[in-house]
C-alpha cells in the first residue's frame, strides 16, 4: 500500500444550513479524522471542505472541487455516532485521488461505462445501478485504506462496523411487475451483497450471528438458479482486488465485471 507525504490538509466547513452546532461537530470530527489519518501514514495533501446537507438520503461523498475536494456529510449521520468513521472513509477516497489509483481515475471509469453501450443504459435506474457497481469498487479500495487507519485507531463501538455491513445485506428480490428493470434491481442487490459479506471477509470483520450469510441464502433461494450461480464470482473479486494495478489491468478487470453484471441483468 502506497503511503502519502504526513502532512496535514487544510478543512473548512460549511453548512447549508442554519444549524451551527452541527458544524461544529463536523468541524471536530473532521479535525481528529484528519489528525488519525495522518499519524497513521495516510496524511492528505489537498485542501478539504466539509459541508453538512440535511436532506441528504445517504451518509456522504466526495467530490473534488477546485485544487482540492469538498466532501459532503448527510445531517442523519452527525448523530449516528459512525461520523468520524464516515469521514475516515470519504478521506481514503481523497487519499486514492491523490495518489493517483488505477481504481479513482476518473478516465479509466468514463471509458469503462462508454463500453457498456447506450443500449443498456437509457434509463435512469440502469445508469445509477452502473455507477453504484463502480462505486462499490471504489469503496473497497477506499476501505482498505480506512479500515487499516480503524483498526489503529478504535473510534468506533465494538460491533458497529459488523452492525453496518450485515444491514447491507438485502434478504428479498424486488418485485415490482417491470421484469426488466426487477432483473437488473436484483442483480445489482446481489452485487452489492457481494460486496457487504466480502468486505467483511477482506478486512476480518465478524458476521456476528451469521446474520449476513443468511439474509444473503435467503435472497439467492429468491433468484433464478442462473443468476444465485454467479454470486460467487462477485463475492470472490471484491475479496481477492489486488492493492497494485496497472491502468490497463483495471481496465480488464471493470471490462470483466460489468460484463458479468449483465449477463445476470440482461439473460435471467
Amino acid at each position: 500500500m502506497s503511503v502519502g507525504r504526513n502532512t496535514t490538509a487544510t478543512t473548512k466547513t460549511v453548512a447549508p444550513t442554519s444549524n451551527s452546532a452541527n458544524s461544529e461537530i463536523v468541524k471536530k470530527a473532521y479535525l481528529n479524522a484528519s489528525r488519525i489519518m495522518k499519524e497513521s501514514g495516510f496524511g492528505l495533501k489537498s485542501n478539504v471542505e466539509v459541508a453538512v446537507d440535511p436532506q441528504l438520503p445517504f451518509m456522504g461523498y466526495t467530490m473534488p472541487q477546485g485544487r482540492g475536494y469538498r466532501i459532503v456529510v448527510s445531517g442523519g449521520s452527525v448523530g449516528s455516532g459512525m461520523l468520524e468513521g464516515l469521514l475516515v472513509h470519504e478521506m481514503s477516497h481523497i487519499y486514492r485521488m491523490e495518489n493517483n489509483h488505477s481504481s479513482h481515475d476518473a478516465e479509466i471509469i468514463e471509458e469503462a461505462i462508454d463500453k457498456i453501450g447506450r443500449q443498456y443504459l437509457s434509463d435512469d435506474y440502469q445508469q445509477k445501478i452502473v455507477h453504484d457497481l463502480l462505486n462499490d469498487i471504489q469503496d473497497l479500495y477506499a476501505d482498505d485504506v480506512s479500515m487499516n487507519v480503524l483498526k489503529k485507531n478504535p473510534i468506533l463501538e465494538p460491533g458497529q462496523m459488523s452492525s453496518f455491513l450485515q444491514d447491507w445485506v438485502k434478504d428479498e428480490p424486488v418485485e415490482s411487475g417491470d421484469q426488466k428493470k426487477d432483473r437488473w434491481m436484483n442483480a445489482s442487490i446481489m452485487v452489492h451483497n457481494a460486496r457487504a459479506i466480502g468486505q467483511m471477509t477482506r478486512h476480518g470483520i465478524e458476521d456476528t450471528g451469521g446474520k449476513a450469510a443468511d439474509s444473503n441464502k435467503r435472497f439467492l433461494s429468491q433468484m433464478p438458479p442462473a443468476a444465485a450461480r454467479q454470486f460467487h464470482y462477485f463475492q470472490d473479486l471484491m475479496i481477492n482486488l489486488k492493492e497494485n494495478m496497472t491502468r490497463d489491468q483495471y481496465r480488464k478487470l471493470l471490462a470483466d465485471y460489468l460484463n458479468r453484471f449483465l449477463e445476470v441483468a440482461e439473460k435471467n
